[in-house]
């Protein structure tokens, strides 16, 4: 007969300065963290990933061209755009 496998609860103990140190495992490829505060008093941690300015301001501009799309305000795309040189651009 299997068992079924239970997720296990971890207590994490705070030092002095209420401060939390997490397992590496929950760490992995994270470079920090954003915290939320539910409405039953549990905290969630959300993983983020920490960005140059010059990769976000091309994110907002991909965002805005996906939008642009989508919305069908895009006609036609210059042929320059689609070659691979980037002096061109």
């Amino acid at each position: 007969m299997r068992s079924a496998a239970k997720k296990q609860k971890k207590i994490l103990d705070l030092d002095a300065r209420n401060r939390v140190t997490l397992p590496t495992e929950a760490c992995e490829g994270v470079d920090a963290f954003a915290w939320e505060r539910m409405n039953d008093g549990a905290i969630m941690l959300v993983p983020q990933q920490v960005i140059s300015l010059e990769d976000a301001k091309l994110l907002r501009m991909l965002k805005g061209s996906i939008a642009d799309h989508k919305a069908e305000r895009v006609s036609r795309i210059p042929v320059q755009w689609l070659e691979d040189d980037e002096s061109k651009l």
